[in-house]
């Protein structure tokens, strides 16, 4: 008999209050949420009840641009074509979920290649960590990663550069 895969969206607050969002995939529900409640009680976290993060975070389409790609021609177009907004340094175009094949059409028709593109969950609040906590959640976000089940992790945290260089 053929392994059944399900897809679980798990979420869980890490050190310092971070707000965590796991999509994994799994033969095994039990076992994959009794890793993830391991890992992060492990840190100081604690796995959450559903909707107590998701919240925090807006599904969007996102386009990043190399360095140097002209970002007010970049606007023009994405925004004629639908975009929500247009971030300047570094460059990024966001849309609607529903719109992100057609402004990426769009831009690619005009000549502008993304470097990535997306549709991804954007955290609305942002937390920033120092010290301890910052530490803590990198090294969770590195252990969950780990995990074979996860395939993606979302979170609304800000680490300082230098505590990520050092990790």
């Amino acid at each position: 008999m053929p392994d059944v895969f399900e897809t679980l969206r798990v979420e869980a607050y890490g050190p310092g209050g971070g707000a965590l969002i796991l999509e994994c995939r799994t033969d095994n529900r039990d076992r994959t949420i009794a890793q993830l409640r391991q890992v992060v009680r492990e840190y100081g976290g604690y796995l959450a009840a559903r909707g107590a993060v998701s919240y925090l975070f807006n599904e969007v389409g996102r386009l990043t641009f190399p360095r140097g790609t002209d970002a007010v021609r970049v606007a023009a177009v994405a925004l004629q074509v639908g975009a929500e907004d247009v971030i300047p340094a570094p460059l990024e175009v966001l849309t609607d979920p529903i719109d992100f094949d057609t402004v990426r059409a769009a831009l690619q028709a005009a000549g502008f290649v993304p470097a990535s593109a997306e549709v991804t969950q954007r955290a609305s609040i942002t937390v920033p960590l120092t010290g301890d906590a910052a530490r803590a959640m990198v090294h969770l976000i590195e252990a969950l990663k780990d995990l074979k089940d996860v395939e993606n992790l979302y979170t609304n945290v800000e680490i300082p550069d230098e505590v990520l260089a050092r990790s």
